[in-house]
């Protein structure tokens, strides 16, 4: 699958997550835990960042188009959103990322002796 096309479903994938925002009980959770834990799972599947950061910044620009559709409020609130998760999404994968990678690193190296 080419680059383009995985971004693409992620930009999907992101459109259909954003709106689970609709669910009142899932909102919390989905802006502050989803994204640092999906970020995590990425990176231990090597999943490239840019996929993981496509994902939730759809996911709040589903949040931002659909709540203007129904409601017209909380636009910069949706859009600050779309900035936030992507980035809450990058300290789990940059956890696992930087945390595999020592790993690695110590694996090699007790390897060579």
């Amino acid at each position: 699958m080419s680059r383009f096309s995985s971004l693409a479903m992620a930009a999907l994938l992101g459109q259909l997550v954003g709106q689970l925002g609709w669910i009142d009980p899932l909102f919390i959770p989905l802006v502050l835990a989803a994204p640092p834990v999906t970020g995590a799972i990425a990176a231990s599947r090597r999943l490239p960042y840019a996929w993981i950061a496509v994902l939730w910044a759809s996911a709040g620009l589903a949040m931002l188009w659909s709540d203007w559709v129904v409601n017209h409020e909380d636009a910069g609130f949706h859009l600050a959103l779309a900035v936030l998760m992507p980035l809450l999404a990058g300290i789990g994968w940059g956890a696992v990322a930087l945390a595999t990678r020592q790993r690695r690193r110590a694996d090699a190296a007790s390897g060579a002796r």
